[in-house]
């Protein structure tokens, strides 16, 4: 039996097919043919059954969504006749994303009834009815994308995230610059980063900030490179160390006879220092400069020098030529201050301020008497025995703040027409220790001497080394630090009694110190025992933080040949100043030691203790 939908089926199918609108509009209009009742009545009732269940499937209904969007048609807007309503379909990729990020929009329209759409909301403007578009991500939040075609509006959301902050990484290198011989701090830093990586003159994983001691023993740019890498990306940094080759730090000392015009010098230490015209190439090499660890700064006779070192005067406070009393333990010098580049080796102290001793101009015509008065007048060869004097002491200047505040009498001086003043001197134009102007070896010198036994030697070779703790040539090994106070001294207790303004001098040639037992020489300060004397004393830092004890001979001076030039000698200091508050450890101390000169301020080590001033021996 065939049902009431199959025959309707049948009784359809010749025809062409009829829209869901045609078959509801059928089933309320008076057949088109005659039918018999029969067949009228149940061609009725099967349209109006196929229209229910058309209707119920949902066929031929518009606005539909997609899984990427959601569209709605307005009340009113459904097209007329059997025009199909626009479907419009868009989608976001990536639906989630964080801001400033790039967005990308694809969109398309079916059954599009003109060929533009709108879009609105999270971006704007006019666009065709299909394609592509890149948009960038906007605040955080929910951007909603929209697209109206025709009075049909979809719309697809991105939910867009505060990006993770982006990785930061720096470096430094201290120094930046060093010689094969010496090493530099490499140190860095990161933050927002979960892992760094090393690359160039270092390799492998690093942590996010640490400090590693960097060296290279090939002369060039070293490289170092570090990314860091975290939620918000990764970044770069990379720092270059410049190696060079050593420089030659060091020169010749000799203890010999002494330049020619020189007699009877004993325990005198020598070097060569060449003084140049500042800034050019006209030098002059000096021989026979005493070397000094107890003065600071250059100072050489006028009858040295070559008439062709043309040296610039230096001006005091009121624009007057400099002129400079160097005050000693045995007497003065006096001269005028100039201006000259001072080389050894290879090292340069460039424009430095020196005093020219004796210097015939005639503005120093006149030793001022609060100059004069300080003693022996140290002016000649004869009574210094030497060329100059190289001060290599533990200070810059060889006054320091106190001349460059106030003029102080019996130091600097403004001198016109061999009338002299005394004036303030600023520390630029002070006379200045020559190490401190080095390029690269400036914090201190090494002094190292043989031995010197009691029979003496009628000559020494030794070394002077320019810097502390720069080069493998001048590194503290074993030796002991000794503190100093700010006017260079430390304690030595001898026979039960502390000096506490005691020093060492390599530019005294003996042992100076109080001692009524030691019998002296007729005539003179060096003491002169019967028989050779074993003596020690204890020597104590400034601030307490080491001692030790040093043991020491004091042979007869006189007894010994009149060739010999290096010995154990000592004297007193009866009618000096310092007699009272001073062991003076001069030359004979350097004997067979390394004693090392660090500078005020200057560090050689990882603690305080280890700061300028200091002896280390």
């Amino acid at each position: 039996m065939i049902s009431l939908l199959q025959r309707a089926r049948a009784v359809l199918l010749p025809a062409r097919p009829a829209l869901t609108s045609d078959i509801c509009a059928t089933a309320g209009l008076p057949a088109r043919s005659a039918r018999s009742g029969a067949s009228a009545t149940a061609a009725t009732a099967v349209a109006t059954l196929l229209c229910l269940v058309l209707s119920a499937c949902g066929g031929g209904s518009s606005g539909g969504s997609t899984s990427t969007s959601t569209g709605t048609t307005p009340a009113g807007t459904t097209p007329a006749g059997n025009t199909p309503a626009p479907v419009v379909s868009i989608s976001a990729t990536p639906t989630a994303t964080t801001v400033g990020q790039v967005v990308t929009l694809t969109w398309s329209v079916s059954n599009p009834a003109g060929t533009t759409c709108t879009a609105s909301d999270a971006w704007s403007g006019t666009v065709a009815t299909s394609g592509t578009q890149t948009v960038t991500a906007g605040a955080a939040g929910t951007a909603r994308y929209a697209l109206t075609c025709s009075g049909v509006t979809s719309s697809t959301s991105v939910t867009i995230s505060t990006p993770p902050p982006a990785p930061t990484v720096s470096m430094t290198l201290a120094p930046a610059s060093i010689t094969t011989a010496q090493t530099s701090v490499l140190s860095w830093s990161s933050a927002n980063a979960s892992s760094c990586t090393a690359s160039g003159a270092w390799i492998g994983t690093k942590a996010a900030s640490g400090s590693v001691t960097v060296s290279s023993a090939v002369a060039g740019n070293i490289t170092y490179s570090l990314r860091c890498t975290g939620d918000g990306g990764e970044a770069d940094a990379s720092v270059s160390l410049g190696v060079t080759a050593p420089l030659s730090n060091s020169v010749p000392i000799t203890v010999d006879n002494g330049p020619a015009g020189a007699s009877g010098v004993i325990n005198v230490p020598y070097v060569n220092v060449t003084i140049c015209t500042p800034g050019t190439s006209t030098c002059q090499t000096i021989d026979h400069v005493l070397l000094d660890t107890g003065s600071y700064g250059l100072r050489v006779l006028a009858s040295a020098l070559d008439g062709s070192i043309a040296l610039p005067a230096v001006q005091a406070a009121g624009g007057a030529s400099a002129g400079e009393c160097g005050k000693f333990i045995s007497g003065y010098t006096w001269g005028s201050v100039r201006q000259a580049d001072v080389r050894m080796a290879d090292e340069v102290a460039s424009g430095i301020s020196v005093q020219v001793i004796g210097d015939t101009d005639a503005n120093f015509a006149t030793t001022p008497s609060s100059c004069s008065s300080a003693g022996n007048n140290l002016g000649s060869l004869g009574a210094i025995g030497a060329k100059g004097i190289l001060g290599v002491g533990l200070f810059k200047h060889d006054c320091g703040q106190a001349c460059a505040q106030a003029p102080i009498s019996g130091t600097y001086y403004a001198c016109t027409a061999g009338s002299c003043t005394a004036s303030a001197m600023a520390l630029a134009t002070q006379v200045t220790n020559p190490v401190a102007s080095f390029a690269v070896n400036n914090n201190g010198v090494l002094l190292s001497l043989p031995t010197v036994g009691p029979n003496g030697l009628t000559s020494v070779s030794g070394t002077l080394v320019f810097g502390v703790n720069t080069q493998s040539n001048n590194m503290i090994a074993n030796e002991t630090l000794y503190r100093a106070n700010s006017s260079g001294n430390f304690s030595t207790t001898y026979k039960n009694k502390t000096y506490n303004a005691s020093f060492i001098d390599s530019g005294s040639n003996g042992y100076f110190f109080n001692d009524s037992d030691i019998r002296t020489c007729s005539g003179g300060d060096f003491f002169c025992p019967a028989a050779t004397l074993a003596l020690s004393a204890l020597n104590t830092a400034a601030d307490n933080s080491a001692s030790g004890v040093v043991n020491f001979n004091i042979v007869n001076l006189v007894q010994l040949p009149s060739t010999i030039r290096a010995a154990q000698v000592g004297g007193t200091l009866s009618g000096s100043a310092s007699s009272g508050t001073a062991f003076n450890w001069g030359l004979p101390f350097f004997y067979g030691r390394r004693v090392f000169v660090v500078m005020d301020g200057a560090a050689v080590g990882g603690n305080a203790g280890s700061q300028g001033p200091l002896w280390a021996y």
